[in-house]
């Protein structure tokens, strides 16, 4: 199925994949699918960020200071406190959900940055 590989590729897969104990084959399929995965992350990436441009002065006008979330590119919410948008990352989390931007409008943009949930823990201090 797969031509033209490079055989220094094809020998660097071989070792790596002896030294973790895969056939080649379960190799290349583990490379596909963290490939996939990534692939999706960054579609979603851009989704979110392009929301997040679109719906930014309607949201320094209307919930400056506030929490929001944005994730599949759209609005999920916007919350009084971190804890509150913790518990909808948390819920976003146990649907399956990997990715969202969560941002303080007039906040975050003064200090120059906005946060990026990886679908990880998001405990509030």
């Amino acid at each position: 199925m797969l031509k033209k590989i490079s055989p220094e590729k094809v020998r660097l897969l071989k070792a790596e994949a002896a030294r973790r104990g895969l056939s080649p084959s379960e190799a290349v399929e583990e490379a596909i699918e963290l490939w996939l995965r990534r692939s999706s992350v960054v579609e979603d990436s851009t989704a979110d960020d392009e929301a997040w441009e679109r719906l930014r002065p309607r949201l320094l006008r209307e919930a400056r200071g506030m929490y929001v979330v944005i994730a599949e590119g759209r609005l999920v919410g916007v919350y009084a406190s971190l804890e509150e948008a913790a518990r909808v990352l948390r819920e976003l989390r146990h649907r399956g959900l990997r990715r969202a931007v969560l941002v303080r409008p007039g906040v975050d943009d003064e200090a120059g940055g906005e946060g990026e949930w990886l679908g990880g823990a998001l405990e509030p201090a």
